[in-house]
């Protein structure tokens, strides 16, 4: 699929209420019907965010029933969804989005690998990088504030990512960093982004709209308000990938390579020896 068409859903959702949200989303479905090719969801937006004393209730299993109802409607539509939800699995919870293609099979999970301060605590991170393929195009997915550490989008684009997709969570008073750093993140690894987050006030935080879509050129190809429910639909150029690479490839050029599993430095908040500094500075 050289030109897919991308809706990106810009919703209120409602905290702790998995029914309601559900249904939301299962109409959201049935609409995008014929208008689009993949429907992308806000953040954990079948429960909203939970917290460490509702996450047990809230939490839903990948067997059960209501990702089962999204598998359903996403084939009766003919269409594929990436939505986000608190998974639980085996006792754990995780910030969780699938990718679910038209015929209703779950073509990738990813499980948020960078968690923020309202994450910690209820969540546990992800640490796995996976990239599908979807109509011929490489897909990875980042969440939130992943999309704010450049090593993680530098990882979907070594595995071969030719575009990411991010449900966001993004507050209101951080939006303009999002807004920033999407083109920035496209620009530097030479693919698509598309963001949709979500809008409106919630139990703890006001959230700041914004979704969009960058190309590989850095550029927004289009961008929701800040303040409204917003479906906002973008062709993708998915050749621009190859001319942006053409002209200069950073990914053939960077000297800095990752593997596929997050490490940190040893150095990192700890104090370095004495040897150490003394061998660098001869």
């Amino acid at each position: 699929m050289k030109s897919p068409r991308i809706r990106l859903y810009q919703s209120t959702c409602r905290d702790g209420d998995l029914r309601f949200n559900t249904q939301r989303a299962l109409h959201a479905i049935a609409e995008s019907a014929g208008k689009t090719d993949l429907l992308v969801f806000p953040e954990t937006y079948l429960q909203g965010f939970p917290t460490t004393g509702n996450i047990g209730e809230l939490a839903i299993a990948i067997s059960g029933a209501v990702i089962s109802s999204l598998r359903h409607a996403a084939c009766q539509a003919g269409i594929s969804i990436v939505i986000g939800f608190a998974e639980l699995d085996g006792g754990r919870f995780f910030n969780t989005a699938l990718l679910i293609d038209e015929s209703g099979e779950i073509c990738l999970k990813y499980r948020k690998s960078h968690l923020y301060l309202s994450d910690q605590g209820v969540f546990e991170p992800g640490d796995e990088f996976p990239v599908c393929e979807w109509h011929g195009i490489h897909v990875g997915i980042l969440i939130c504030f992943d999309i704010e550490f450049p090593e993680v989008a530098r990882m979907l684009a070594l595995h071969g990512a030719d575009l990411i997709v991010v449900p966001d969570g993004n507050m209101d008073f951080s939006a303009s960093v999002h807004r920033q750093v999407i083109p920035v993140r496209a620009l530097e690894n030479q693919l698509h982004i598309v963001m949709a987050n979500r809008v409106g006030q919630g139990d703890r935080y006001a959230f700041g709209g914004e979704s969009q879509a960058a190309d590989p050129f850095g550029v927004c190809l289009a961008i929701a308000g800040p303040d409204d429910e917003e479906v906002l639909d973008v062709v993708l150029d998915m050749g621009a990938n190859d001319r942006a690479r053409s002209a200069l490839n950073y990914l053939q050029l960077a000297r800095i390579q990752l593997s596929g599993v997050m490490s940190v430095p040893e150095v990192l908040g700890k104090s370095v020896p004495d040897d150490r500094i003394t061998k660098s500075a001869r």
